[in-house]
């Protein structure tokens, strides 16, 4: 059985011409969602959305409930309501953002990883479910031993997780962690709902973790959103010859936090522990990496950066044999495109 309060909420917020916005105007001069339906010109039908909750398969928040994320009410534009799948009490629980480039580098994707391991203890880490350093943050915290402390929000329903091939990564953070999203099932896809997708992490988390950002790029438009609300903005610097990093070198010239481990996170935040500095270096694990349809040889380049990787590392990545990745990074070193070191490493070439 849908709570009736839910159904009235649900319909109030998905009326035409209703946004966030309007939904709380009009529960601030109606007090209840049932009176405000009263003077909505088309009023979402009621049968449809008990039709749609029973559908989704999942529970609902609402913003009036304890449960509601506090952080998230920081704004006028704080979704009335949220549709979740997994531990509904990880809502409570103090909460960090870790986000970054989609194509990002295997040196990002394994400082994302480690990061999220070493801080999942004391917060739930809030990511996107994006690829790149998004899909390295949840599947970093699924593969350690800490407490299952993270969080995926979607951009459009759970009947449309995007991207695809992260469908199995939701579903798993579905049972043991937590996926969120405003959205119900059945919405059209709308490209503003990546900037509202963004808006929630940003409002969710009192700080903000970047991982390699292009100046032009969501996760710039999140830490922008965070710097708006008051959200403390953690960079982890990078080459200043990486398109990756001109977001984030930007964002430290510019007085964001600079931090190199999750030590610096604890300390940024006034909660300083005294533990043995962490080491950033290669996660040992095999890292999940964003794909595309392009040449193997622009596949291994996405993942490379100014630092040096083993070619072992970058092998096991691509479930590539090392004889043939060797062949592929021969080509790029003649294009002029990576350095290989006598220490069976390789890296961009800088050039």
């Amino acid at each position: 059985m849908i709570d009736e309060v839910v159904v009235d909420w649900f319909c109030l917020i998905s009326s035409k011409s209703i946004g966030p916005k309007t939904f709380w105007a009009m529960m601030r001069n109606y007090k209840t969602a049932k009176e405000s339906l009263r003077h909505v010109a088309e009023p979402f039908p009621r049968d449809r959305a008990i039709k749609i909750l029973k559908s989704m398969n999942c529970g609902v928040v609402l913003a009036n409930e304890p449960t509601f994320p506090k952080l998230l009410k920081r704004s006028c534009s704080c979704p009335p309501m949220l549709f979740y799948r997994g531990d509904k009490a990880l809502l409570t629980k103090r909460k960090i953002a870790i986000i970054g480039a989609r194509n990002s580098s295997i040196t990002g994707q394994s400082i994302a990883k480690r990061l999220a391991e070493n801080l999942a203890g004391e917060f739930a880490i809030v990511s996107g479910l994006a690829k790149g350093i998004d899909t390295a943050v949840h599947t970093g915290i699924l593969e350690s031993s800490s407490e299952k402390s993270a969080i995926a929000v979607l951009p459009f329903g759970f009947d449309n997780v995007y991207p695809r091939e992260n469908s199995k990564l939701c579903e798993e953070l579905s049972k043991g962690a937590l996926v969120l999203t405003e959205i119900p099932n059945g919405r059209p896809v709308d490209q503003g709902a990546f900037q509202a997708r963004n808006r929630i992490i940003a409002l969710l988390s009192e700080a903000i973790i970047v991982v390699e950002a292009a100046v032009k790029s969501g996760t710039m438009a999140t830490a922008k959103m965070a710097l708006d609300v008051g959200c403390e903005v953690l960079v982890v610097p990078g080459s200043p010859v990486d398109p990756r990093y001109f977001g984030s070198n930007l964002l430290i010239k510019n007085g964001a936090t600079l931090i190199q481990s999750h030590i610096d996170v604890l300390d940024a935040l006034g909660q300083h522990q005294e533990n043995e500095q962490l080491e950033i270096k290669y996660a040992p694990k095999q890292l999940v990496c964003s794909q595309d349809e392009n040449s193997v040889s622009s596949k291994v380049l996405s993942m490379l950066s100014e630092t040096p990787i083993s070619i072992d590392e970058i092998a096991a990545h691509t479930n590539m044999s090392v004889r043939a990745l060797l062949c592929v990074l021969s080509e790029l070193e003649i294009a002029g495109h990576v350095v290989k070191y006598a220490t069976n490493e390789v890296a961009l070439s800088g050039k």
